[in-house]
C-alpha cells in the first residue's frame, strides 16, 4: 500500500510539473493563450492514457506501483481529463452507454456550474 501511495505521489508531482512547464512555455515563450496549452495537454494526456490503459490491460504481470505511477500519478496530474475519458470509455466497454453519456453531461455541466459558483462566491 505504501509503495502505491509513493508511486502516485511522485508521478503526480512530475505530471503537475510538466503541466506547469508547458503552460509557462505557451505563455512566455510561444506567446499563445493558456487555453491552447490546456487543450494540447488534455489531448496528449488522453492519448497517452489510452495507450497506457491498453498496454496495462494486456500485461497481466505488470507492476501495480508502475501502473499507478503512470496512470493515476503522472497522467492523472498532467490532466484529469484523461482519467475522466478513461472512466467514460470503461463504461462504454461495459455496455453502459447511457451511463457514459449521462456521466459526461453531468460532469461537464456540474463542473462548469461549480466553477462559476466559486467565482461568484
Amino acid at each position: 500500500m505504501i509503495n502505491s501511495i509513493i508511486a502516485v505521489a511522485i508521478g503526480g508531482a512530475l505530471g503537475a510539473s510538466v503541466r506547469f512547464g508547458i503552460n509557462q512555455l505557451a505563455l512566455h515563450a510561444l506567446h499563445v493563450p493558456l487555453f491552447w496549452a490546456t487543450l494540447m495537454v488534455n489531448v496528449v494526456g488522453c492519448f497517452l492514457m489510452g495507450m497506457a490503459f491498453d498496454y496495462f490491460n494486456q500485461q497481466a504481470a505488470i507492476n501495480e506501483a508502475l501502473r499507478l505511477f503512470i496512470t493515476v500519478g503522472l497522467l492523472g496530474a498532467l490532466t484529469t481529463w484523461s482519467t475522466f475519458s478513461m472512466e467514460t470509455v470503461l463504461m462504454i466497454q461495459n455496455d453502459q452507454l447511457f451511463k457514459a453519456i449521462a456521466y459526461t453531461l453531468v460532469t461537464t455541466v456540474c463542473c462548469f456550474f461549480a466553477f462559476w459558483l466559486g467565482v461568484k462566491s
